[in-house]
């Protein structure tokens, strides 16, 4: 920004035109604001003022206004919005009273409030030296005295302090979650009439705990490995950035790789070796623990040549092929990282002797490595030349292998599975296992060798249906056969699934069967216990002995009697049987006797009119309606009595 400086170049006259307003534009207003500006040795170099520019100009042109205490006036014009005062205009023990004016228009001019100002006295505002929210406590540090007001940034309630001494304690209310804090400051002095806030500064958390770091290596080229490094922080909104360190074990040039981001991932391209890697947070007011992992070579890598070592007389000797490019070698070798040593040898060799005294069933790993200028380089210039183990004396397994499972059983076999021995529990190669099962019920044990070391599973067949057998597994070296696993029970079924899901089919026929056939009988059982106790009664509409005589108008009726109370009933209801009776009644003739009607088969009609079973029924049937008939008979004498076969 270009200043001024009122030194009596700029011109300015001694009266002070009042008849400027205050602008409506309330931010313009208050927008003015001066300091003075002191050197190294605290004596006073000028005053720096400075105000917003007014919205609605459109060619700029100021008036400053600077009245002394003498009550002399300056009128300064400026085409800038700020200025510096030079000392020989001020007084710079008495007060001094500042002001901006715009002219609108030829007619009329805003104005700024007036600021007041001693200048020798410093009004200029606190720094802040330090911040920091550690748990419930607000701690900062100003470089001098002042006010200081501070909030939750998701809060508009400040909360105000004098600032009387350099560290400052505040206590906070207690949160499960950690909040974030704004801070303020300004001056505070009796002859300063303007003390303005300075920008808001946001407050850090404390770091507290560390991350979470996961590493994963994965086979790049031959004799290199990349590494991935993955980090989550809680806190990490108040994490200014990540340190991630990269540390070779053994370091034997000393040359860790360190590097900050901001990043929660980050890829290495590194040499096949043992590596610490650690990760901390950091901000302006702390810095987190560090979350560090150690990462162990690649299980199966592939590198440039082929180390061989062997054991005699307590010293490992280590041979190797083709022949190194450089006069620059580092041999490592140890039992784990932490027990790592090295050895650098600026020569080109074709073996080299490790002496001893080592320890016996313990591994060695051994690593040979090369670097891209013949020299001590960081890891990202290392690269792997070979790597081998050797155990100078082997023992067997001292445990079993781990969390051994059965699955998939049926009657005659059963999968096996488990985990590998760990490598300190190995005490020599491993080279195979074997796999051990009897039946409970005391048959000979079976033992089967499973001659591979990273095989872990396998399926035992031949077994008895509906049988126990308890199984255990063993590691197996050249020392023998280690430790057997923890005894696993398999029990097989008696049937396969297939073969109970026959049964279940033919025993749901069979079922279904039985239930048609019990309702089929609970149905006839029904029926005739219906026939035998309510018989059909018949309908008299469909009946064969009566019927209407649709033709003539007429209604046939037959009445039962008994033979006992033939002649009395006859008489009763004024019938007379005649000879006629005989053709009405298809072929039987109706005489009356001493005991009795008798019915004779007439004449008439040859054998078709023979006596049948039927007829003499509906015979008897229409004499017994003659019987309960009504006594008005005169209409059944007048009338036919029809019977129909």
């Amino acid at each position: 920004m270009f200043y001024h400086v009122a030194d009596g170049s700029c011109g300015y006259t001694e009266t002070c035109d009042t008849s400027c307003i205050e602008s409506p534009d309330t931010d313009w207003n208050e927008g003015i604001f001066c300091h003075s500006v002191f050197n190294t040795y605290g004596h006073l170099q000028w005053v720096n003022c400075s105000w917003l520019p007014y919205k609605s100009s459109k060619i700029p042109g100021y008036k400053l206004y600077l009245v002394r205490s003498d009550h002399d006036c300056q009128v300064i014009d400026i085409q800038d919005t700020s200025m510096i005062l030079s000392k020989n205009r001020l007084y710079i023990d008495e007060m001094a009273t500042i002001w901006v004016a715009y002219d609108i228009s030829d007619q009329l001019c805003v104005k700024t409030n007036n600021f007041s100002i001693v200048p020798q006295v410093n009004c200029q505002s606190p720094e802040i030296q330090h911040a920091v929210h550690a748990e419930n406590f607000l701690i900062f540090q100003l470089d001098k005295i002042g006010q200081a007001r501070y909030r939750e940034i998701t809060s508009y309630q400040w909360h105000l302090i004098n600032v009387t001494q350099d560290m400052n304690n505040v206590s906070l209310p207690r949160t499960l979650v950690p909040e974030t804090y704004v801070l303020q400051q300004r001056c505070l002095n009796e002859f300063c009439f303007h003390c303005k806030w300075e920008a808001e500064t946001i407050v850090p958390h404390e770091l507290l705990g560390a991350p979470d770091i996961i590493v994963t290596t994965g086979r790049l080229s031959p004799g290199k490995q990349r590494l991935t490094i993955r980090w989550k922080y809680t806190s990490d909104d108040y994490v200014d950035e990540y340190i991630v360190t990269i540390h070779r074990i053994p370091d034997t040039c000393g040359l860790d790789i360190s590097f900050s981001t901001r990043h929660n991932t980050v890829h290495m391209n590194l040499s096949v070796s043992f590596f610490d890697v650690s990760v901390t947070a950091f901000n302006k007011a702390s810095r987190s623990m560090s979350a560090s992992v150690v990462v162990p070579p690649l299980a199966t890598p592939e590198f440039q040549g082929k180390v061989t070592a062997t054991y005699v007389n307590d010293t490992i000797f280590l041979t190797w092929s083709p022949m190194f490019v450089c006069d620059f070698v580092q041999i490592s070798w140890g039992t784990s990282y932490s027990q790592m040593q090295s050895k650098i040898i600026m020569d080109n060799i074709e073996y080299y002797s490790i002496p001893g005294p080592f320890e016996s069933m313990k591994r060695y790993t051994i690593i040979i490595s090369l670097y891209d200028l013949c020299k001590c380089q960081d890891s990202t210039k290392e690269t792997t030349y070979g790597l081998t183990y050797i155990y100078t004396v082997e023992g067997v397994p001292r445990t079993g292998p781990h969390n051994v499972t059965i699955k998939n059983v049926t009657k005659t076999s059963a999968v096996i599975e488990w985990e590998e021995i760990p490598e300190d529990d190995c005490l020599g190669f491993l080279l195979g296992y074997r796999i051990s099962y009897a039946d409970t019920l005391g048959d000979p044990r079976t033992d089967i060798f499973l001659n591979a070391s990273n095989q872990r599973h396998y399926k035992v067949e031949g077994l008895l249906s509906g049988h126990m057998y308890e199984v255990t597994v063993s590691g197996v070296t050249v020392a023998g056969t280690g430790a057997p696993s923890a005894h696993q029970v398999i029990q097989t079924p008696r049937y396969d699934k297939a073969e109970l899901q026959v049964i279940l089919i033919v025993i749901s026929i069979g079922l279904i069967i039985s239930v048609i056939i019990v309702v089929r009988c609970c149905i006839y059982t029904l029926r005739r216990a219906k026939i035998m106790y309510y018989p059909e009664i018949p309908d008299p509409k469909h009946s064969h002995i009566g019927e209407f005589n649709i033709a003539s108008g007429t209604k046939t009726m037959l009445m039962q009697i008994s033979p006992s109370d033939e002649d009395e009933s006859s008489k009763q209801l004024g019938v007379e049987v005649t000879p006629q009776t005989e053709s009405l009644l298809g072929g039987f003739s109706i005489q009356e006797t001493d005991t009795g009607i008798v019915q004779k088969p007439s004449n008439h009609g040859g054998p078709s009119h023979a006596l049948r079973a039927g007829d003499y029924t509906n015979m008897t049937s229409a004499l017994r309606v003659f019987h309960r008939g009504p006594e008005t008979t005169n209409y059944l004498q007048h009338q036919p009595i029809v019977v129909q076969r």
